[in-house]
């Protein structure tokens, strides 16, 4: 599977977003419009010195306009461009003034390195605390990459995790878990409140949903049914044989596993909790 592309982490792992601000930035930056020059930082048309210089302008989209950094079909191409998450994410950043121009320029060059694995990363940060467990950084820093890349794919949302260890508040809440057994056995499983559970529900289904009824659980079922398969395929291309169990539902529930990690994810709409494990969740 290739890396997955998720700047948002990236800059959370490097501490220019962190858990105070994420929860603001992400929904901004949803529909945020990146300018001229933002774009071109991102796809490397500019130098670092040529970024130097646009960083001292208050409006750096019309001074790369009225420059000759870049040429006539250059600027029209920026133009015509269709902004992914990526450009969005650091044009919030630069509107809040987490970061200047050259710190997101940095940012975006030591991100494009094919050994930086933003999620993986965070993943690892969470395990460290872990002392007595198994070694299952790769098993699980996959996982959650496989599932921020559902996230955006399916639920239409940027997604990053909080490399921290959590007790989830557990009250309120709702749980849907799926086990995978082979030659490895991993459990996943999403706890949510009732108004992610919904908009998680409903962005995925499509439907506008109001009340987490059986229509809900079954969309978030689904939900997790097609990433665990899409997890399973993936390790059956590196000789790992698995088979998916039936979801499970539950409500207000505390699991207790082998292995057990618990990582706060925070999207567009709102947060929420991963479990993954070795074995089945027991509750």
């Amino acid at each position: 599977m290739g890396r997955n592309r998720c700047f948002s982490q990236y800059l959370l792992n490097v501490g220019i977003l962190n858990a105070n601000n994420i929860s603001e930035v992400l929904p901004k930056a949803a529909c945020a419009a990146p300018q001229l020059h933002v774009l071109a930082i991102q796809q490397h048309l500019l130098s670092e010195t040529q970024v130097g210089e646009l960083s001292g302008e208050e409006d750096g989209a019309r001074a790369l306009e009225d420059s000759k950094m870049l040429s006539g079909s250059q600027i029209d191409g920026l133009k015509k461009a269709v902004p992914n998450r990526d450009a969005r994410i650091a044009q919030v950043v630069l509107d809040e003034r987490l970061a200047d121009l050259k710190q997101i320029d940095h940012c975006f060059r030591a991100y494009d390195n094919e050994e930086v694995h933003p999620i993986r990363e965070a993943v690892e940060t969470i395990l460290h605390e872990h002392e007595d467990m198994n070694p299952v950084d790769d098993i699980y820093g996959e996982y959650m990459e496989m599932l921020v890349g559902a996230l955006q794919r399916f639920m239409q949302t940027d997604a990053v995790i909080l490399p921290e260890h959590i007790a989830p508040d557990t009250d309120g809440t709702h749980f849907v878990s799926q086990s995978m057994n082979g030659q490895i056995s991993v459990a996943a499983a999403i706890l949510a409140k009732d108004k992610v559970f919904l908009d998680m529900a409903s962005r995925y289904s499509g439907e506008e949903l109001t009340e987490v009824d059986e229509l809900a659980e079954d969309s978030l079922a689904e939900f997790i049914n097609v990433l665990n398969g899409l997890y399973i395929v993936n390790l059956s291309g590196r000789g790992l044989d698995m088979d998916l169990d039936m979801p499970k539902y539950g409500q207000n529930v505390s699991p207790m596993a082998s292995s057990m990690i618990a990582v706060r994810v925070v999207a567009d709409f709102g947060a929420f909790v991963v479990y993954l494990a070795e074995d089945e969740f027991i509750y």
